[in-house]
């Protein structure tokens, strides 16, 4: 049976465009169309969709009033659209830290006709999103940390849809004096991943920023994987390196990049987290740093808003810890500490 999708998108011609590429699927079709919130919120009640599209720009009231509204009634997996421009970046990592699953870059703005170029990939997004976890929101919690003195470990995060929740939980977790220096990849595209620094700054202790090119790796800040740039370790292991290297996996920047090159340059002192994505980035290079003494954790599969990454990283057979979410933050401060005495 076909899944039922609500298109909310206020171009009539949009959502005609839209329509026409659901209905030709066959794992979908269009139960319904809105214009704005209070029809999306009136449509929503009375179709039941098993879906929802969700343009950013609505009259009177944006998208956001209407993904709130329907992640505290009732949840559904929601696929955002959005504008591939610096403010269309910022709603969007709003968005997927309120509960949306993914979201799709119009690829002409707002009116994008083309977008019939582009079916094959608005499809497979559905489909992703049609098949994961919808969660509640966790807050994160800051323990009160005893006086310790920190080993000089690096962690490595790789994420992947799903994974602006889980950092909005993780990295806040620490206070700004943690011993942790970590680098993230979270595939998304460049405007994303300096929105999502942004967002994860303004909500943590320790200081967030998308890395640049040379960056110093310090103690007390997390350094974002630059959309369209893989990262890796200078040799001194002191700075990051971007290179435009091809994409691995389909993805730029690749987590198996970057665990392989933490691996070669701090061996044991290095910390590859696998959260939830879809696809197999970061197995690879878990071998990696494990062939090199270092320490794996992955989240629980069962955990996960979508379950392929961690995965892939746990029939690697070389994973050392595999935990649900609010555990994580704990085992990484385990790992960095060492009591004084």
């Amino acid at each position: 049976m076909k899944k039922n999708v609500l298109v909310v998108e206020d171009s009539i011609l949009m959502q005609r465009v839209i329509s026409d590429i659901i209905n030709a699927s066959v794992e979908f079709t269009v139960c319904g169309c809105a214009r704005d919130v209070v029809e999306g919120w009136a449509k929503f009640n009375k179709l039941k969709p098993d879906i929802v599209t969700l343009d950013f720009e609505l009259p009177h009231e944006n998208g956001l009033v209407l993904l709130k509204k329907i992640m505290d009634e009732r949840p559904i997996p929601v696929l955002m659209v959005s504008a591939h421009t610096k403010e269309g970046a910022e709603l969007t990592i709003r968005a997927l830290n309120m509960g949306a699953i993914d979201f799709f870059t119009k690829p002409s703005g707002p009116i994008s006709i083309d977008l019939y170029n582009y079916r094959s990939e608005l499809l497979e997004k559905l489909k992703l999103v049609s098949g994961s976890q919808v969660q509640k929101s966790k807050d994160p919690h800051k323990k009160a940390r005893s006086e310790s003195s920190f080993r000089e470990l690096y962690v490595g995060i790789a994420a992947s849809t799903g994974g602006v929740r889980a950092l909005n939980y993780i990295i806040p977790s620490f206070p700004a004096k943690c011993g942790l220096r970590m680098i993230i990849v979270q595939h998304m595209p460049k405007f994303f991943t300096a929105s999502l620094a942004l967002h994860l700054n303004e909500r943590s202790s320790m200081v967030v920023k998308e890395a640049q090119d040379r960056d110093p790796i310090l103690e007390g800040e997390v350094l974002i994987a630059q959309g369209g740039f893989h990262a890796t370790i200078d040799p001194t292991g002191e700075r990051i390196v971007l290179t435009d290297d091809p994409p691995l996996h389909g993805v730029k920047p690749s987590a198996d990049v970057l665990f392989t090159s933490m691996a070669e340059v701090y061996g044991e002192r290095a910390i590859g987290i696998v959260l939830t994505g879809m696809g197999h980035d970061g197995a690879r290079g878990i071998i990696e740093i494990k062939n090199h003494h270092g320490t794996v954790i992955v989240q629980d599969p069962n955990d996960a808003i979508i379950s392929g990454m961690p995965q892939s990283a746990i029939n690697t057979n070389r994973v050392d810890h595999i935990l649900p979410l609010q555990q994580i933050p704990d085992k990484i401060f385990d790992f960095v500490k060492t009591t004084k005495i």
